[in-house]
């Protein structure tokens, strides 16, 4: 069974439970230091419906919180204690975890109120006007003081001997029978053993936390009102033995794949080399300059981090030692020949390293190594190996990294930082190659470590901060620091188990350059007056009011949803299976009851009142958003069902998915179209170097796999196509067969026309529905020119599902030519506008495609019997 699958049966298990998630009380707002994202919210709320519940006590005393790393667990964690004291009248928390360090990290997190990690107010916890103190304890208090939150952090290890080797004024399982205790366990995976049922395959460490995990659940049992609360980005759910134990109690999952999605993470970008490791480090070290100038060219203070990565802490240590010797030792000479040398090796111009190499090509070299010899020195170093390292002092160094006042640039360590290391400024990881291993092992624990790595950096940029990736679709050269670059060592094996590794763990990667396709204009289309002197035609818009949306049309939102269900069988074999599922349909109406349309729009919290109140003005009420015509009363839901199941026998749950997915789409088109611009028919000109210009394209190398050919984007060669205007075409498998289809009639075209020219629009020209808010991007442009006027043709492949969905697009394109209303504000020329039937690749629809392409740009009698719309002014 796939973890997407299990998943899927955990979420569904939890949503059918959650039918009224609640508000976070404001409480813990205020008394967060932190604001929360939207996940950590849901997150609570989530704990929060669970422990409304009569059957708290009984179904949901233990709770899982499967989160990814970097997610922000420990604020949750910090809000669950608030409301669990509050809410609960619990008073007595213990925390334990598997390392020492993070029970430093934690401490600092929870206690320290000097600490810029601390997650409480600054200026204290403040209930109900009463100021909570949060006192640290070894032992909990017979008589507790009103008021206040007893702590105790502690390691599983040190919890499980304190308890079963009892000493006198310790901690004992009697003096915790009559206690209400919340346990908080961090890193949770490590109290599993007990559930792994084949005790041959037990390591000699798993064997001891057996022992670990039968001490937390005896503990859980000592009281009914006792709370256990578990926290990890890390849970093998393909293991049965563990589904079966957390499939009803992970309370809330936002794993690694959805966190980067989301972009709360940087990217992730892998570096091969042959380089030796004393080469790799000094490049390491220029890359991480390079992030510290092109920051501070932008105003913006960073302290790039680079870990050096090892097997062995002889290696780490030696590693370490020929690092620091480098830097002391780096010449002028030394660094023009490493410059030079990097240029001539890497010419792609999408590649990291031809970009430093090309900064440093124009920097001072004289600066540049009093720079680094300052920067990278034995002071601004830890290495995480060395036996003095378990230090109170470098434990503070290590959980500061981002501190202005602290001075580390670079780290070597070998297996201490896997876990529970909170690093926001780390931008490079170098696998030192001497001594380095290609096992699954060693690759998982690698990819653990870029997980943690992968935690975005904020900084303030045209004075807004941000949490969230910004640049994905710019070539900003700010793009380095948003980027984690890992240093791999180029070994197929290696590279072979480190990708398993990775999309095991659902981090996505890029490859250095090879993830970048290019188009560029021909430098012979920059000649032509189109290029230097023409313009492209693009409707007018105007404001829009709260006036203007009455309802789901003026959000470009359709109320007849159509959409495919996957059976089991599909979704375990894929639908190229040759099964009787998977080769034959048929569509069916879901019949979306009252209570249905509640219970998915409880669990969605764009859907509560306050806020749809923002976004569509006109309701007066939920009631009203479910009941009207305007909007869900008039919703009708169209699922594609394989033969052998009707509708009617999905489960609740699937039912309830299917109408969760129409609300989401619904979201996303009413956030992205309220109080936007309506298309006028008035349409002007705009220079044609403003708008088309060259571009590029990034795709993931990871988690890339797509079904059908029309979905893989690929690059095609038209240097040899004078009609096309870049020198490659960046498309997927349907754009192309357009592409072959207008080659196809080129011949024909330029007999009839003087110029003629395919333009691919990537992100630039925007068209509007006139009267509406409703807009998009055609793909193509085609340009005809004869000796009477210009013709701009819109041109846009859609794939044959999409057709009932887009249809609006087509009637627009369509309109161009026959609404008497539009006008075309030209200066000095005639410019008739034209729309072509979508291409698909169903034979009906392109067979239309054709008739209407031939119509409308080959046959003389209909393009002179069309209106021409123009005002020459």
């Amino acid at each position: 069974m796939s973890n997407e699958i299990l998943h899927a049966r955990i979420e569904t298990r939890f949503n059918d439970i959650f039918e009224k998630p609640p508000e976070v009380p404001q409480y813990i707002y205020d008394n967060l230091s932190h604001e929360m994202r939207p996940y950590q919210e849901q997150a609570l709320r989530q704990l929060i419906y669970t422990q409304q519940s009569d059957a708290a006590d009984i179904s949901f005393n233990h709770l899982l919180f499967h989160m990814a790393t970097g997610s922000g667990k420990t604020l949750v964690l910090a809000g669950s204690i608030l409301y669990l004291f509050k809410e609960k009248g619990h008073q007595n928390f213990i925390f334990f975890v598997d390392s020492d360090a993070i029970i430093r990290k934690t401490y600092e997190n929870l206690t320290n109120t000097a600490s810029s990690k601390y997650l409480f107010n600054q200026e204290g916890i403040v209930v109900d006007g009463l100021r909570i103190p949060i006192q640290v304890v070894d032992v909990f208090p017979a008589s507790p003081a009103d008021n206040t939150i007893y702590l105790k952090l502690t390691t599983i290890h040190k919890l499980h001997a304190d308890l079963n080797n009892p000493k006198e004024n310790g901690l004992t399982y009697d003096s915790l029978e009559d206690m209400k205790l919340v346990l908080l366990a961090d890193e949770a995976h490590h109290i599993n053993a007990l559930t792994k049922k084949d005790k041959k395959k037990l390591t000699t460490k798993e064997a001891g936390e057996r022992t670990w995990e039968s001490t937390v659940n005896r503990i859980l049992r000592l009281n009914q009102a006792n709370r256990l609360l578990e926290f990890t980005a890390t849970i093998d759910l393909t293991n049965d033995s563990l589904f079966d134990k957390y499939q009803d109690k992970i309370v809330y999952q936002y794993d690694l794949r959805r966190f980067m999605e989301d972009r709360y993470s940087k990217n992730v970008v892998l570096l091969q080399t042959n380089e030796e490791d004393d080469q790799k480090m000094l490049h390491a070290m220029l890359l991480s300059q390079y992030r510290k100038y092109i920051a501070k060219d932008n105003g913006i203070d960073l302290k790039p981090i680079i870990l050096f990565k090892s097997n062995k802490i002889a290696t780490s240590l030696n590693a370490n030692n020929k690092f620091i010797a480098m830097v002391e030792n780096l010449s002028i000479t030394q660094l023009k020949k490493s410059i030079e040398h990097g240029l001539a090796v890497y010419q792609n111009a999408a590649s990291i390293w031809r970009k430093v190499f090309r900064y440093y090509e124009d920097k001072d070299l004289i600066q540049l190594v009093q720079d680094l010899q300052w920067d990278f020195t034995s002071e601004t170093t830890l290495n995480a190996n060395d036996s003095s390292f378990i230090s109170e002092s470098n434990a503070i160094l290590l959980n500061s990294l981002e501190e202005s006042d602290n001075p580390i640039r670079t780290i070597f360590a070998v297996a201490k930082l896997n876990e529970g290391w909170d690093v926001l400024n780390l931008f490079d990881i170098v696998r030192i190659s001497e001594g380095a291993t290609h096992t699954k092992t060693t690759t998982d624990s690698e990819a653990q470590l870029i997980g943690r790595g992968a935690r975005y950096y904020p900084f303030v940029q045209d004075n807004q901060n941000s949490y969230q990736r910004r640049y994905d679709l710019s070539d900003s050269k700010l793009k380095v620091i948003e980027t984690l670059h890992y240093h791999t060592i180029n070994e197929s094996a290696y590279i072979n188990n480190l990708t398993k590794s990775l999309e095991a763990a659902n981090i996505q990667i890029k490859e250095d350059g090879a993830s970048r396709l290019e188009a560029k204009i021909k430098s012979k289309f920059k000649k032509s007056d189109l290029f230097k002197n023409g313009k492209i035609y693009i409707n007018k818009v105007i404001p829009t009011t709260s006036a203007d949306y009455q309802s789901f049309k003026d959000y470009n939102v359709s109320s007849f949803f159509e959409m495919s269900f996957e059976s089991s069988i599909e979704k375990q074999f894929g639908t190229d299976a040759e099964t009787e599922s998977s080769t034959q349909r048929r569509e069916e109406k879901l019949h979306v009851t009252r209570s249905l349309l509640q219970k998915a729009i409880q669990r969605n919290t764009f859907y509560r009142y306050n806020n749809l109140k923002e976004y569509i003005p006109s309701i007066t009420s939920v009631k009203e958003f479910i009941e009207s015509d305007k909007f869900l009363g008039s919703l009708v839901i169209q699922v594609s069902v394989p033969s052998g199941l009707t509708v009617n026998e999905l489960a609740p749950e699937q039912k309830l998915s299917i109408v969760e997915k129409f609300l989401s789409q619904a979201e996303n088109n009413i956030r992205l179209n309220f109080m936007k611009v309506r298309g006028t028919p008035y349409f002007e000109g705009v220079m044609f170097t403003e708008l088309i210009k060259d571009y590029f394209i990034e795709i993931n190398q990871v988690q890339s796999r797509v079904k059908t050919m029309n979905e893989v984007v690929k690059t095609r060669n038209m240097r040899d196509h004078d009609w096309y205007i870049y020198d490659q075409a960046i498309v997927n498998g349907l754009e192309s067969n357009m592409i072959d289809f207008i080659n196809d009639y080129m011949e024909q075209l330029q007999q009839k026309y003087e110029e003629v020219y395919l333009i691919r629009n990537e992100r630039k020209v925007k068209i509007v529905e006139i009267g509406s808010t409703r807009g998009f991007m055609p793909d193509f442009l085609l340009y005809l020119k004869d000796t009477e006027c210009t013709y701009q043709v819109f041109l846009e492949p859609k794939g044959e599902h999409l057709h009932t969905q887009d249809k609006w697009k087509e009637d627009f394109l369509m309109s161009l030519s026959t609404n008497p209303d539009i006008e075309v504000l030209s200066e000095n020329e005639e410019i008739r506008l034209l729309g072509i039937r979508f291409y698909s690749g169903d034979k009906e629809y392109k067979q239309k495609f054709k008739e209407d392409f031939r119509e409308k740009l080959l046959d003389e009698e209909a393009i002179v019997s069309s209106n021409l719309f123009s005002i020459n002014e």
